[in-house]
């Protein structure tokens, strides 16, 4: 086994322990075992710091690779299966040894930040055990070399989120919200399995290198028209994960939760899982499962960014800006935009989880103040959050200097290209809609950090009657602090919650990943994820099925993703395999997928100018409406009341659902519900009721006329027995006197006979 991937499989295990550990043993542990878990999420980032330096740093070859595994379950020859085993295993690649690292800093920040931030909680040691499981599903999906065990790490993600997001479950909102969150994972789950199913019926077999050379040896017997049916079914799974439309629902709602967890969820762990799925499948998305998702995600990021520049939350308003970035990832990878998408992912793992744990420490602060229109004046008391929260909120808005304006830039550039390649028309909506994303972004998150951080104090300003129970169970005690002292205690966080925020906020600056401010492409990230070779060609006339640019090493199997060579700078792509091999024979959807990446990079300079004006003139809008007051919000609001509800209110997809699916389904509940007392138990009632009367009748038969003869005879029997005995005395005189009688009467009868 490679040293690499026995050092993978220990940093798998370790948050495993830290779970095992501290469910069993944390009420018997100093400060409830906290330690543990920070301790033991810094050894496995210490040991996936090593691995990404071995991969990225050392090898530094975009197309490194190794893989293990073991036959899981062997169920030999199934009757009308053939030989049925599964098997489980690890890969190791560039993207792997960057996604490990990224998962398991964010998780050891979140460990450490939580130690000030849920201290005193009452299920403090619990909540440590349930952030090592979260951490080890994760790791489980970017460890997996197959369909089977991602889709059980994926469901064990779906566990853990559930008890997260309900960790307060004494709230009923809580509660709600973690129903809410699993029920709309398990509908994108379902699609992902019957994805999943169809793959298998066809390749029998889980394992991505297997899938992809059998692909690409067009051994696919369904038409192209299933294959697309099957990626758009897997990319479901991505659609419940990563909250896209229409499953985008639950995210909001997640933040029930404790606001590291919220950190966790939305940077590092649930919704980076979607995105990182589409990704390993993408060799085989067919064009026109592409152009699904494609507009799925650019729908998702404008829906979603238009709902945030209403809300008050300071959290909901990161929720909402989630969803939205997570549009942009998914719009890059439908775009061919591959290694834009996953830059975006990492980049955005680190600055969105920098601001959910600086919101988290102004509401620790504020005393669980979650509304903004209270806050106000925060820099002067919290400069280092301050400083943080608006580094982050750059890199977001896709400022220059930041990493967020190397990948949004790079997928809206993809964006670009995509809708020349296709030939314009309604492809343009998928980059307008990205832009309008990008200002509106600027926008949302200039008016959060003026209603935050600038003005004065506003928390005097909150009615009375607003007042709340606090967020958080263990600090229900604060919920009613007096306004003007709480007003004077906000004070800058711990050292153990402020560390982490100055971290990330580092991460959220270019130079980390490009020595060129203006592209990403110069960088060190873009270079080792390039855009992969697809496996997914035309129809084969002979066979019904496809045919891929596979290489050798494809088709043995060993490296399924190969490099697009030097697409972005123009070339086609000539399919290398990793032992210098190579095949002219290069598909229609390849020479495609090369043309999108040529020409994304040659837009990458129209969507930096495009990207740079809407994003200024998003914070030139918030200066104008927050900061010189020349538009007042509360009379705009008045004025185009109707669109600001209809923001305010999420595009009001909580009452549409409310009103068909879940009505829907209390309606057909009853009716089955009624169908099943009147017509499936009254049929049955029915039998029933016959089945007695004709009982009773039997019983009444059985009494009356059976009993009746048999008890009628027993009384014959026995009157005539009495009769008897009282002829049977015993004495002889008696019977001498009845003798004579016999005599006598018998003379009597036989004269008067002859008499007349």
């Amino acid at each position: 086994m490679h040293s690499l991937i026995q050092l993978s499989i220990v940093v798998l295990l370790l948050p495993l322990l830290s779970f095992v550990i501290l469910i069993f043993f944390n009420r018997r542990l100093p400060r409830r075992g906290d330690f543990v878990g920070v301790g033991i999420l810094g050894t496995a980032f210490g040991i996936s710091a090593y691995i990404f330096w071995q991969v990225i740093v050392q090898s530094y070859d975009p197309a490194f690779r190794v893989a293990w595994d073991f036959t899981w379950i062997n169920l030999g020859n199934v009757p009308g299966v053939g030989p049925l085993q599964i098997r489980m295993g690890v890969v190791i690649d560039n993207l792997t040894s960057i996604m490990l690292a990224m998962v398991t800093l964010i998780s050891l920040l979140v460990h450490l930040y939580s130690t000030g931030y849920m201290a005193g909680d009452k299920n403090y040691g619990r909540y440590f055990a349930f952030l090592g499981i979260f951490t080890f599903s994760m790791l489980g999906i970017v460890l997996s070399d197959n369909l089977f065990s991602i889709y059980i790490f994926w469901e064990l993600v779906g566990l853990s989120s559930y008890l997260l997001i309900g960790f307060f479950f004494e709230k009923e909102s809580a509660a709600d919200a973690q129903k809410k969150a699993f029920l709309a994972n398990r509908v994108g789950d379902i699609g992902m399995w019957l994805g999943i199913l169809i793959l298998y019926s066809q390749f029998h077999t889980f394992s991505f290198a297997e899938i992809y050379a059998k692909l690409a040896a067009g051994e696919f017997g369904l038409s192209n028209a299933w294959l697309t049916a099957a990626g758009i079914l897997l990319f479901m799974g991505c659609v419940g994960k990563s909250a896209q439309f229409p499953l985008h629902i639950w995210l909001p709602d997640a933040m029930e939760g404790p606001t590291p967890v919220s950190a966790l969820i939305h940077a590092a762990t649930m919704v980076a899982a979607g995105v990182y799925f589409v990704a390993r499948i993408f060799v085989l998305l067919t064009p026109d499962a592409l152009h699904v998702i494609a507009f799925i995600g650019a729908s998702t990021a404008f829906m979603a960014a238009t709902i945030a520049i209403t809300q008050n939350d300071i959290k909901r308003v990161l929720a909402y800006s989630t969803v939205s970035q997570l549009g942009y990832m998914v719009l890059g990878l439908g775009v061919g935009a591959y290694s834009a998408a996953l830059f975006h992912l990492v980049t955005h793992a680190f600055f969105k989880a920098c601001l959910f744990l600086g919101s988290g420490a102004i509401i620790h602060a504020m005393h669980h103040e979650q509304d903004m229109r209270w806050m106000g004046g925060l820099r002067k008391n919290m400069p280092w959050t301050f400083a943080t929260f608006t580094l982050a909120t750059l890199a977001l808005a896709g400022l220059p200097l930041t990493s967020g304006f190397l990948s949004k830039d790079a997928i809206l550039a993809g964006a670009i290209g995509f809708a020349q390649v296709e030939g314009g028309g309604i492809y343009y909506l998928i980059p307008v809609l990205g832009f309008f994303s990008a200002m509106l972004t600027a926008f949302y998150m200039g008016r959060q950090i003026w209603l935050v951080f600038f003005g004065e104090s506003r928390t005097h300003l909150k009615p009375a009657e607003t007042h709340h129970a606090a967020h958080h169970a263990h600090d229900s005690h604060d919920s009613h602090t007096d306004l003007h002292h709480a007003e004077h205690q906000v004070h800058e966080v711990s050292w153990n919650m402020r560390a982490p925020l100055v971290i990330l906020a580092a991460l959220s600056v270019f130079f980390v990943y490009s020595p060129d401010p203006l592209d990403g492409g110069k960088g060190w990230f873009m270079k080792m994820i390039p855009t992969p070779a697809t496996v997914v060609g035309q129809a084969n006339p002979q066979k019904g099925s496809l045919i891929a640019a596979a290489t050798a090493t494809q088709l043995a199997g060993a490296v399924p993703e190969a490099v697009v060579g030097h697409a972005a700078a123009g070339e086609l792509p000539n399919a290398a395999s990793s032992h210098g091999q190579a095949t002219s024979a290069h598909t229609y959807s390849d020479l495609r997928q090369a043309e999108i990446v040529h020409a994304g990079h040659a837009a990458h300079y129209t969507a930096i100018y495009i990207s740079s004006v809407m994003v200024l003139l998003g914070i030139g809008l918030a200066l104008v409406v927050y900061v010189f007051n020349i538009i007042d919000p509360e009379k705009t609001a008045l004025a185009i009341r109707p669109l600001y509800l209809f923001s305010l209110n999420k595009w009001y997809w909580d009452e549409i659902y409310q009103a068909t699916f879940i009505k829907g389904s209390m309606v057909l509940a009853t009716t089955l519900s009624w169908f099943d007392t009147h017509i499936v138990d009254g049929m049955v009632n029915g039998v029933a009721t016959l089945v007695r009367k004709f009982a009773f009748f039997n019983d009444s038969f059985d009494r009356h006329v059976v009993d009746g003869a048999v008890n009628f005879t027993a009384f014959t029997v026995n009157t005539i027995g009495a009769m008897l005995r009282k002829l049977q005395t015993g004495k002889v005189q008696t019977y001498i006197v009845m003798l004579i009688l016999a005599v006598f009467g018998y003379f009597v009868f036989y004269f008067t006979r002859l008499i007349y």
